[in-house]
């Protein structure tokens, strides 16, 4: 997997679509090259980094991998997104208090880009990967400030509005003779062996209520 398998997520990444009712991340100034980043931005992103000690040597590999290329921030949100729920999952939550400190700050601030990165990257992506673990999305509102909750209940509206438009969509008719090919991650996920490919998958799909 490694570097392939980012790649792969790069390029088929749900975040190029605007499908929360939040700005597209083709406006996202963060989503290109990692140097032309605002210093301020950077220092936002490396506050809330250090506020996850834990977290740090995931993110120094990634920085090591993507060293020579542009960094892909939503990746790394993503990344962030699975270590928080595989801390909470382990009862390792002493460092919740300070990183959504931190995210709180970032999303009171006037970056822009940062906000955006913040709902889309880290909040998406985690409501996302918890969907398919125990615990659900839900238990990471207690941590949350008053903005970071309305970030975050705005992301999940804006998904909820994507799934409940998708199933109502009829066939065309043409799928009357055609299999309909969907994606069912969490069918899939249990056949899925790679830790890598697993986090990826979490990342980028929501178990859908039942």
């Amino acid at each position: 997997m490694g570097r392939d398998a980012n790649k792969w997520l790069a390029t088929t990444n749900p975040h190029s679509r605007p499908a929360t009712g939040i700005p597209p991340c083709g406006t996202l100034k963060v989503g290109s090259n990692g140097r032309s980043l605002l210093p301020s931005t950077r220092e936002a992103i490396e506050t809330i980094i250090r506020a996850v000690p834990g977290f740090r040597p995931r993110w120094e590999a990634f920085s090591i991998k993507w060293a020579n290329e542009e960094t892909p921030w939503f990746l790394a949100m993503g990344d962030l997104a699975s270590y928080v729920v595989e801390s909470y999952e382990r009862g390792d939550l002493a460092e919740f208090r300070d990183l959504f400190s931190a995210v709180e700050t970032g999303l009171l601030s006037g970056d822009e880009s940062l906000k955006e990165l913040l709902a889309i990257g880290l909040f998406e992506d985690l409501q996302n990967v918890a969907s398919h673990h125990t615990c659900g999305p839900s238990v990471f509102s207690q941590w949350l400030g008053e903005r970071s909750l309305a970030v975050w209940d705005q992301v999940d509206a804006g998904m909820q509005r994507v799934a409940a438009w998708s199933a109502s969509q009829a066939p065309q008719w043409w799928q009357f003779w055609r299999r309909r090919r969907t994606f069912d991650a969490g069918a899939a996920l249990p056949a899925v062996e790679n830790p890598e490919l697993r986090r990826i998958v979490e990342q980028m799909f929501r178990k859908p209520n039942r």
